[in-house]
């Protein structure tokens, strides 16, 4: 089951790539995916991951890389701070997350009449509502941070050359601060949840919509975090 999955993953990435960035290609040094249009207007090619300087030749309609050089210099600062500072995002927001989807939970047994059955999760739900807002500010705040410092390497370490992963990092982190804010917002207005018991304001037609824009939201994010995490991960290891 999961390689079937992992496998329907891999296709749909695939076809996602291919629709935004056209043709693609592995290094052959290190077999990392890079894409023909990021090419310069000479057709050539720096792998982000080995260096390797490719020129990118059509024969037959398909793409052949021919490996010309290898870029000996690249600036390896000591202290990579993007790296560092996705760990605190990454690790704060799948908590708020888990928390929001406990308040949904509780919220929709006491709107079906089941309250009994929740025990003092009742009296938490407050206390957890609060936290959930908590890890959301510091999450996204954060992220505010690793974007900015994933531009700087992106500038210093990668020379702002024009790899489909890097446009594509931009733009979900763009997505994940939006969606965060809007998640932040919805929260802090008292939108979402019922002052004082901390549980997802069902009662009125407004209420609804908000806390399932608000868990949409979240859950819409998670992706997008999982997505730049994995990103991440391949320029930093490879393929």
């Amino acid at each position: 089951m999961i390689d079937i999955l992992a496998s329907l993953i891999s296709r749909v990435t695939a076809r996602f790539i291919q629709h935004f960035f056209g043709r693609t290609f592995r290094c052959p040094v290190c077999h990392f995916v890079l894409a023909a249009v990021d090419a310069d207007g000479n057709g050539l090619l720096v792998c982000p991951v080995c260096g390797a300087v490719l020129e990118i030749e059509n024969v037959y309609g398909h793409i052949v890389p021919v490996v010309l050089d290898m870029e000996v210099y690249r600036p390896q600062p000591k202290a990579r701070l993007h790296p560092l500072a996705t760990h605190l995002p990454i690790g704060l927001f799948p908590f708020a997350l888990l928390g929001a989807l406990v308040l949904l939970v509780t919220s929709i047994f006491v709107a079906a009449g089941f309250s009994g059955t929740l025990g003092g999760l009742l009296g938490r739900a407050p206390v957890l509502a609060d936290a959930v807002l908590v890890l959301l500010f510091v999450s996204v705040a954060f992220a505010i941070g690793t974007v900015a410092s994933g531009l700087w390497d992106w500038a210093f370490r990668f020379r702002r050359r024009r790899y489909w992963q890097m446009r594509l990092k931009i733009a979900f982190s763009i997505i994940f601060l939006a969606l965060g804010g809007l998640a932040i917002g919805l929260h802090a207005a008292g939108l979402v949840f019922v002052a004082g018991s901390g549980l997802m304001n069902f009662a009125t037609p407004l209420g609804t919509i908000s806390a399932l824009l608000y868990i949409v939201a979240l859950g819409v994010n998670m992706i997008v975090l999982a997505t730049l995490g994995h990103l991440g991960g391949t320029l930093v290891f490879g393929r």
